[in-house]
């Protein structure tokens, strides 16, 4: 048998399925993870005033793509939120420490086991009524 000769691999049905689904699961988390990744212009005007967003005012473009990468994962390490939206160090700690004196992030854990979360207890704006 030559070496280049190339032996067909048949797949069952189940495996065919199996394999399209991986490919769609990895095509689904590639683009929510573009979209995170990428820098967020902020418009001056809400188009979409019913709308409550997580997302605070009073942030800037780091700390609104942090708020997006909680949201699209849960939690979060400083090392995995500075690799995943390629911030610098001292930007992810200055961001989420901004976030996390605003009350919109939680850390939990000490030194190497810090994960941050976003804050669930705390209101949308849109929603706190005034008296």
């Amino acid at each position: 048998m030559r070496q280049n000769q190339q032996i067909a691999v048949v797949l069952t049905e189940a495996e065919r399925l199996r394999r399209v689904a991986e490919l769609l699961c990895k095509a689904i988390v590639l683009a929510e993870v573009k979209r995170v990744v990428e820098p967020v212009h902020v418009a001056d005007g809400d188009d979409n005033p019913g709308h409550c967003s997580a997302r605070p005012n009073d942030t800037g473009s780091e700390e609104i793509r942090i708020l997006d990468y909680l949201e699209l994962r849960g939690r979060g390490s400083p090392v995995s939120i500075r690799e995943a939206l390629g911030l610098s160090r001292s930007a992810t700690y200055r961001a989420l420490h901004r976030l996390t004196v605003a009350g919109h992030v939680i850390p939990s854990g000490q030194t190497r086991m810090l994960a941050y979360q976003l804050n669930k207890a705390e209101p949308c704006p849109q929603k706190i009524g005034l008296n």
